[in-house]
């Protein structure tokens, strides 16, 4: 007696689940055994060939996007000081590739047109890595060392503030705590103590050591490797980018080349703008603080320099450390006015001629996107993170954009009510 093309069809199916179990029950064994071996991103090479038959279903590609961002993650958070240097070149070539451009289209040779843009612009970064921040890291240790006098005035004036405070009708002492109770000494102990870390912190956060190399290995490779880096990718850029179009699927090209300008035109806007500004005003406010003598010139205008990469806030942000150090000084209304006119100089200056002419209106991003970007970029991946934040928050504002005008244009938005 014959079986049933039905019942023959279920056992089937029955011994391809037995076989599929008994395979993944291998290579569970297979995976076990050379776990050791294993990384994340070999995971993910494996997912890929796993999931080969399955391609086609739903769920697939968001699969292998969320794959692909967790193995992402991991290779920046465990291997972000390695791959520093190139994102570092790659920035310095995306940034000067137009005015290497210009001088191509003025038949100097590529070469040499990469050869005097990117020298002088290499160097200056060599030249801070090897001479600016030690000296940054003096004036850290410095203002480490006048610690005592710092806090013990510090303490007379808050001492002197909390009389007053205390004095206003529905104010009464338990609102203000006992300033009196600040010990300096044991604030100085605490500082003392860290001295050392706190200038080998500032390396740290500036060149990403960490991880298994040394220090000298890695200003080597930023030194070394990063001018090396950046000349080999202007001198191929338009190749490199002609390539990466070549390989988009032609069905998607018009849109992902779309997409591409509109990200260009944000980005380029950015660095190529605000990293200027803020190079201008941190020179500027160090230079004009160092000429009217105020303490910690250097410190301060490195710190205008950074908090210039925030559009409009940026300035705001760094006179802060300035007006306190001024209220810590000996003669506190003369230092005070030595901030005033520096940062209002300087200010004056950024609004009216340096980021009208360098910038224009607007970079395109706002400056509490830009902060959480370039704060959860360096909490997560240190000094890559710093560099990877800007243009990552620059591609998810567009994509935020492009959904958002969907939304807009779909039925779930028009539609009326009830």
């Amino acid at each position: 007696m014959t079986e049933s093309p039905v019942v023959t069809e279920g056992r089937l199916q029955i011994w391809r689940v037995l076989q599929a179990i008994v395979a993944l029950f291998v290579f569970g064994l297979l995976v076990f055994g050379v776990q050791e071996l294993l990384n994340p991103f070999v995971l993910f090479l494996i997912l890929l060939i796993v999931l080969i038959p399955f391609r086609r279903a739903p769920g697939y590609v968001l699969l292998v996007s969320v794959a692909a961002i967790l193995t992402m993650y991991w290779l920046l958070a465990t291997t972000g000081f390695l791959l520093a240097p190139f994102v570092l070149g790659f920035g310095l070539a995306y940034v000067l590739d137009p005015l290497v451009d210009a001088l191509v289209e003025r038949r100097v040779a590529r070469s040499l047109a990469i050869v005097l843009l990117a020298l002088p612009v290499v160097g200056a970064g060599v030249a801070a890595v090897l001479f600016g921040i030690p000296a940054l890291v003096g004036q850290i240790d410095e203002l480490v060392q006048a610690a005592p006098e710092l806090v013990a005035l510090v303490g007379d004036w808050l001492s002197g503030i909390r009389g007053f405070v205390v004095g206003i009708p529905g104010v009464g002492e338990d609102v203000v705590p006992d300033l009196a109770n600040l010990d300096p000494e044991e604030i100085v102990a605490f500082l003392q103590e860290r001295r050392e870390q706190l200038a080998s912190g500032t390396w740290r956060g500036v060149l990403g050591l960490g991880r298994g190399l040394g220090s000298a290995a890695t200003v080597a490779g930023y030194v070394f490797l990063t001018p090396i880096l950046t000349f080999y990718l202007l001198r191929d850029y338009d190749g490199i980018l002609a390539r990466l179009r070549g390989l988009l699927p032609r069905s998607r090209e018009v849109g992902v080349v779309e997409f591409a300008r509109e990200y260009d035109v944000l980005l380029s806007r950015y660095l190529r703008g605000q990293l200027t500004v803020a190079l201008i005003i941190g020179v500027l406010t160090g230079t004009l603080l160092l000429v009217v003598q105020f303490p910690y010139a250097f410190l301060l205008g490195a710190l205008a320099g950074v908090m210039g990469l925030i559009p409009f806030l940026g300035l705001v942000l760094s006179i802060i450390p300035a007006v306190i150090i001024a209220l810590v000084s000996g003669n506190v209304l003369w230092s005070l006015a030595k901030v005033a006119f520096v940062y209002g100089l300087v200010q004056i200056l950024d609004s009216g001629i340096i980021s009208p002419r360098v910038v224009g209106d607007s970079v395109g991003l706002h400056p509490v996107w830009i902060v959480l970007a370039l704060s959860v970029g360096g909490f997560f991946f240190g000094f890559v993170g710093l560099l990877i934040s800007v243009p990552a928050a620059v591609g998810v504002k567009l994509v935020m954009v492009r959904g958002l005008e969907r939304y807009r244009s779909s039925e779930l938005y028009e539609s009326p009510q009830g």
